[in-house]
């Protein structure tokens, strides 16, 4: 994963949820295709929907289930199925109510009575930020093969694989978990040694690979990761707000093998999910289609070796009671002067609006050298430059065991 200068770590990612099957719902239609243009905002793949005639703007996300806003639903006042306490990426829980959306309208395929959450959009900026009402989610897409194609800006949703260009040599079985059927692919990690781990294929995750805590704790003694920098702070944002401040570690992948594709100099930083998940960096590479009705996982690359490096910051951002913040501090040096929760005031002599730095992407920000007015937790507001580095050229660490 590049750690985004600017973009939050928007991770519905995966939710847990207990007590109810969200695997409810069909496909009105027997046989199905459709092609269907998308936006994609600073890694997010941003598609219209059509509920009782009304269009909205919807964010495909395989990590996580359908969603809907507060607003879509006193709307159209949808059957209630149950109110469950759900679990998000980060660890943080609320309850949250269930619903049978009667009819969902993707193109011209009509997904009639699934089963969605309900959501407050109020409590989290990136909604207003990408100025969408809800998600389309794994549990929707379960009966279906959806394929994107990003340098196309399309989508190819159908029941038969036929219709589409696909090589079985370039795919590998997926499994699908959990109350919400998510996708999961097995990748290989090629370091001095080598693993393997089975990931969620998840395109509402900003970044290329991103590791969680717990399974690095696993592949932590064999040499396949290189350790780059070890620090407590947050890096995120999760559905239900700011997350736990927490150490986590910044790695070093010489090789992600995906489906025969290798990305080499992945850098990636711990998560507190449950489990290991690519993003929707990987599309920007190569077609991804998930067959999720044949259990199968498609993915094509322009070009194998993937050089994925960039130079990059000796921290990170994040957003805390709305303010953007210093995340995580890397650099030993920057640790002097950066500490989690210091308040960024100013980035190159501009104020900060927040939706223009969620929406910010990476290819946005060239200039090597970016100026900070940093307002910290204690002492008086200061200026400072900060300079990008390849961190593949970094000193490394030895940590102790995470």
């Amino acid at each position: 994963m590049k750690n985004l200068p600017y973009l939050l770590f928007f991770l519905v990612a995966q939710i847990y949820a207990q007590k109810i099957d969200l695997n409810i719902g069909e496909v009105s239609a027997d046989d199905y295709f459709e092609t269907i243009a998308f936006e994609f905002q600073t890694e997010k793949i941003i598609v219209p929907v059509e509920i009782e005639g009304v269009t909205y703007n919807f964010i495909l996300d395989t990590g996580a289930p359908n969603i809907i806003s507060k607003e879509i639903h006193d709307l159209i006042s949808p059957k209630l199925l149950n109110t469950i306490p759900i679990t998000d990426a980060s660890g943080i829980k609320e309850n949250l109510d269930v619903v049978s959306v009667k009819s969902l309208k993707f193109a011209n395929v009509v997904f009639e009575n699934t089963a969605t959450l309900v959501f407050d959009k109020t409590k989290n900026p990136v909604f207003e930020c990408f100025g969408v009402d809800g998600f389309i989610g794994s549990n929707m897409l379960r009966n279906s093969i959806v394929q994107i194609d990003v340098l196309q800006k399309k989508i190819r949703l159908t029941n038969n694989r036929k219709l589409l260009d696909l090589d079985k040599k370039n795919s590998s079985k997926i499994k699908l978990f959990g109350t919400q059927s998510s996708p999961y692919v097995w990748v290989k990690l090629k370091g001095e040694k080598r693993g393997k781990e089975q990931v969620l294929i998840d395109t509402g995750a900003s970044g290329l690979y991103d590791i969680s805590k717990s399974n690095y704790n696993k592949f932590s003694d064999q040499s396949i990761f290189n350790a780059l920098g070890e620090s407590e702070g947050a890096s995120a944002i999760s559905l239900f707000g700011d997350v736990p401040v927490e150490t986590h570690y910044r790695l070093h992948l010489p090789t992600l093998e995906v489906n025969d594709h290798d990305f080499n100099n992945v850098i990636t930083i711990t998560t507190n999910d449950r489990n290991s998940r690519i993003g929707s960096e990987l599309l920007k590479y190569g077609v991804m289609t998930i067959d999720f009705l044949n259990k199968r996982f498609y993915y094509k690359a322009e070009h194998n070796p993937i050089n994925v490096e960039v130079a990059e910051y000796g921290f990170s951002k994040t957003l805390k009671d709305n303010k953007l913040v210093v995340g995580f501090v890397w650099d030993e040096e920057l640790h002097k002067v950066l500490n989690y929760g210091d308040e960024i005031l100013q980035i190159n002599n501009t104020d900060i609006v927040l939706c223009d730095i969620i929406n910010k992407s990476t290819e946005e920000d060239l200039n090597p050298f970016m100026e900070l007015k940093i307002k910290p937790l204690k002492g008086d507001v200061f200026d400072i430059t900060v300079e990008k580095h390849l961190l593949t050229k970094s000193k490394l660490l030895t940590l102790t065991h995470p």
